[in-house]
């Protein structure tokens, strides 16, 4: 890969795969379980077959992670937590308090990981959460070792890479970036 005259040679790694095709197609977003499906072989299958018509949440998973219950008794927790720590305040109870903020820290840590952007749910053993997860960990990786002999470049990936649900290159209009793999 060479990126602004300099050659940034980085062995073979899942996640540079990903990135390849993200960088021959700027401001397209690969759903993941698509850019999974190249990786492995797997496209034509996905392309044409079983599934061929049918959305990639239409591939099956546990359900939400918190529902409507969940999410209610969770929101009550966080209101006493907030009461405790606003009463330690006032009191002056400094262990109170520490230990409320460090209880209400750990909840609300625990609640991120059930939701996604937008406040949207994340769904249980869901075949996209997986593939999320999974090519994201790639990427980063493999960001990460060509920040390690490049680091101009590895930082212009951590600006124009956009991992999640969808993955894309969005590099920026007014500085576009001459690639040559």
């Amino acid at each position: 890969m060479i990126f602004e005259g300099h050659t940034v040679r980085v062995r073979d790694l899942k996640g540079m795969r990903y990135l390849v095709r993200l960088l021959a197609e700027p401001d397209r977003e690969y759903h993941v379980l698509d850019l999974v499906a190249a990786e492995t072989g797997r496209a034509s299958r996905v392309d044409s077959g079983q599934v061929a018509n049918l959305p990639h949440s239409a591939l099956g998973d546990a359900g939400e992670i918190l529902d409507a219950r969940a999410k209610d008794a969770y929101r009550r927790r966080i209101a006493e937590f907030d009461d405790d720590i606003e009463q330690a305040r006032t009191i002056g109870d400094a262990e109170r308090l520490a230990q409320a903020d460090a209880e209400r820290d750990f909840l609300v840590r625990e609640l991120a990981r059930a939701f996604g952007l937008g406040g949207r749910g994340r769904r249980a053993a869901s075949a996209s959460e997986r593939a999320r997860a999974a090519v994201t960990r790639s990427v980063r990786q493999a960001m990460t070792k060509i920040g390690e002999h490049h680091p101009t470049l590895g930082e212009h990936l951590s600006h124009t890479i956009r991992t999640g649900t969808y993955c894309a290159y969005h590099p920026d209009p007014r500085a576009p970036a001459g690639w040559q793999f």
